[in-house]
C-alpha cells in the first residue's frame, strides 16, 4: 500500500510542479535559425507535444509560460529515445546537438530526460528544437524551477536504482536456485531478468552509466529491443515448465511450444533485419497471442487449486497489464502516460520477485517429497519399521565399524511363530495387525542405537552393539518374553503371539551373508526345537543354545 501511495505522490508532486509550456511546429523545411526567428507568427501551429512529422525533420517552439521570476528553467524532452535533437536557446542561439544516448552530452541530473537550462534572465524567450530521425513516438515536453527538477529527477534515479538492484539480485537468486538444485528451466527465467534488466536501464537512460563500452551506446535502443525480444521467448519457455502444462494441458503445451519457436525464429529475423516491419509486427502478434494463453492456463491452473497459477496469475498478470498497456499507448502514438512509466519497471520487479517466491515454493516442496518418496524406499510402511534394503545398506557399514573397534556385534533373526495359520484362520487384515503390533513391541523393548528391521513376510531382524554374551540373551530372552506376554485383541478375536529367535554373533572372518547366515541356522534350530524360545551361536561356540 505504501509503495502505490508513493507513485501517486511523485506523479502529482511533479504534474503539479512543472511549468506549462507553449508548443508549436513550424514546416519551413531546411529554414535556417535566424530566418526561423524571423518567420511571421502565423507561420507557426500550436501542437500538443513534440513529435516527428512527415518529414524526416521537424522544427518546434518551445515558450515557458509564466515563468518563476529569478529562477532558471528547465527544459526537459521525455522518451526522446535514440532520436537526435538539436537546441537554440537564448541569449545566443547556438545549437547544441543532444541525444540520450550520446556519451558526449552533458546535461544536469540523469538520463531519464532530455534537459536543458535555460537562463532566468532569458525564461521569457523562445526556445527551438530540431528533431532528426527517431521514432515516430511523442515527446512530452516540460518546463519546471531547476532546484524542482533536481530534486524529482533524483527520485527517478532512486527508483530505477531499486528496480535495477531488484532485478539483479533476483536474477543471482534464481540462476542460485538453477544450479543448486539442478532446474535448469530456471535458467530460461534468469535470462528474462536479465533482458529487463537492459531493457530498463535503456529505456531510462541509465544504461549510459552502466555500460562500460561507450562505443555500444548509439545501439542501446536496438540491444534493448534484441534483449526483450528473447527475453520473451525465455520467460515463456519458462512459462510452459513452471506451469506444468505438459502434464495438464498437453495440447496447450504444444500450441505454447509452437508460438515460442515462432518468436524465437522472429528475434533472430529482426537482429538481422532490425527495421523489418512485418517481423516487429509479427512478434507483437505471437507475444499477445501467448500472453492470452499464458493466463489462460494458469487461471485454469489457479480454479483447479494449483498454487503456482495463482502465482503466475499474481506475477506475470502485472507485467502483463503494464506491458499491454504501454504498447497501446505507443501504438496510438501518445506516449507513456506518468503513471505507468512508474508502474511498467515496478511491475517487472515484482512479477520476478512474485516467481523467484514461487519457485523457490516449488522447489521445496519437490525437496521435501524427494525426502519423503527417500524415507518411504527405506521404511516398511506397514509397521514403521527400517526395511529390508535399508538394514542391508547399514550391516556392512556396523560390521566394518565393530571390526575396526574391537565391539562385539550380534544380529538376531525373530520370526513369528504360526503366522500362516493366523492368516488363513482370520485373514489378512488381522495379519498385518499383528505384524504391526510386533513391530511396535520390539521398538519399545530396544534400545536407540540397535537397528531393527522387518526382513519380510513374518521376519524381525535385530542387530546390536556393544553387547556381552550374556547381555545379549538376556536381550533376546526380554524380546520373546514381551511378545508373547502382550495379547493382540482384533475384534472378536484375542490373539496371542510368539516369535522364535535366532542370535548369533560377529566373528573376526565374517563378512554380511556369513553372520546372517548362521543367524538363520539359528533360527531355524529354534523352530526344530518347539518355537517360542531363543537358540545362540556364539563365536567360540557355535551351535550352543540358549540356557
Amino acid at each position: 500500500m505504501r509503495a502505490w501511495l508513493w507513485l501517486i505522490l511523485l506523479v502529482s508532486t511533479s504534474s503539479a510542479q512543472a511549468t506549462s509550456v507553449e508548443l508549436a511546429r513550424f514546416d519551413g523545411g531546411e529554414t535556417g535559425i535566424e530566418s526561423l526567428r524571423e518567420a511571421p507568427e502565423s507561420s507557426w501551429k500550436a501542437a500538443p507535444a513534440l513529435q516527428r512529422g512527415a518529414a524526416e525533420q521537424s522544427w518546434w517552439r518551445l515558450r515557458v509560460k509564466q515563468p518563476q521570476a529569478g529562477s532558471d528553467i528547465v527544459l526537459s524532452l521525455k522518451e526522446t529515445y535514440d532520436a537526435s535533437v538539436t537546441v537554440w536557446m537564448p541569449p545566443d542561439y547556438r545549437p547544441q546537438h543532444a541525444g540520450i544516448f550520446d556519451p558526449a552530452w552533458k546535461q544536469v541530473g540523469s538520463r531519464h530526460r532530455l534537459a536543458f537550462i535555460l537562463p532566468a534572465d532569458f525564461a521569457d524567450q523562445p526556445v527551438y528544437v530540431r528533431h532528426e530521425g527517431g521514432r515516430y513516438q511523442p515527446m512530452a515536453v516540460a518546463a519546471m524551477p531547476l532546484e524542482t527538477y533536481v530534486a524529482l529527477d533524483l527520485q527517478r534515479v532512486r527508483f530505477t536504482s531499486a528496480i535495477l538492484a531488484s532485478l539483479l539480485l533476483l536474477g543471482i537468486v534464481a540462476t542460485v536456485y538453477a544450479i543448486a538444485l539442478w532446474r535448469w528451466m530456471l535458467l530460461m527465467f534468469c535470462g528474462w531478468v536479465a533482458s529487463c534488466v537492459l531493457y530498463v536501464a535503456a529505456m531510462s537512460g541509465e544504461i549510459v552509466a552502466l555500460l562500460p563500452w561507450p562505443s555500444l551506446l548509439p545501439h542501446a535502443m536496438r540491444m534493448s529491443g534484441v534483449a526483450i525480444n528473447f527475453g520473451l521467448v525465455m520467460v515463456y519457455g519458462f512459462t510452459i515448465g513452471f506451469l506444468e502444462l505438459d502434464r495438464c494441458y498437453p495440447r496447450a503445451a504444444r500450441l505454447m511450444k509452437v508460438l515460442v519457436a515462432i518468436a524465437a525464429v522472429l528475434a533472430i529475423v529482426i537482429v538481422i533485419w532490425p527495421r523489418s516491419p512485418l517481423a516487429n509486427q509479427a512478434i507483437n502478434i505471437v507475444a499477445l497471442a501467448l500472453a492470452v494463453l499464458a493466463l489462460g492456463t494458469a487461471a485454469a491452473r489457479a480454479r483447479s487449486g494449483s498454487p503456482q497459477g495463482w502465482f503466475y496469475l499474481i506475477g506475470w498478470g502485472g507485467v502483463t497489464v503494464a506491458g499491454v498497456a504501454r504498447v497501446w499507448f505507443f501504438l496510438n502514438h501518445q506516449g507513456t502516460p506518468p503513471m505507468l512509466e512508474w508502474l511498467h519497471p515496478l511491475a517487472y520487479a515484482v512479477g520476478a520477485l512474485v516467481l523467484v517466491l514461487a519457485t523457490a515454493r516449488a522447489a521445496r516442496y519437490a525437496e521435501r517429497e524427494l525426502h519423503v518418496a527417500r524415507h518411504e524406499a527405506r521404511t516398511d510402511l506397514l509397521t514403521g519399521l527400517p526395511n529390508r534394503a535399508e538394514f542391508d545398506a547399514a550391516l556392512a557399514a556396523r560390521l566394518h565399524a565393530a571390526r575396526e573397534s574391537g565391539t562385539p556385534l550380534w544380529l538376531m533373526f525373530l520370526d513369528l511363530d504360526h503366522f500362516k495359520s493366523i492368516n488363513d484362520r482370520h485373514g489378512h487384515a488381522v495379519g498385518d495387525v499383528c505384524l504391526k503390533a510386533v513391530g511396535d513391541i520390539l521398538r519399545k523393548h530396544v534400545r536407540a542405537g540397535d537397528l531393527i528391521a522387518r526382513y519380510g513376510g513374518e521376519e524381525f531382524v535385530l542387530m546390536i552393539e556393544g553387547a556381552g554374551a550374556r547381555r545379549a540373551l538376556d536381550a533376546a530372552e526380554s524380546l520373546r518374553a514381551a511378545v508373547n506376554a502382550e495379547a493382540i485383541r482384533v475384534k472378536p478375536h484375542r490373539i496371542v503371539l510368539s516369535v522364535s529367535i535366532g542370535l548369533s554373533e560377529l566373528r573376526a572372518e565374517d563378512e554380511a551373508a556369513e553372520l546372517l547366515a548362521r543367524a538363520d541356522a539359528a533360527l531355524y534350530r529354534a523352530k526344530q526345537n518347539g518355537r517360542n524360545r531363543v537358540e545362540a551361536d556364539f563365536a567360540d561356540k557355535p551351535g550352543v543354545s540358549a540356557p
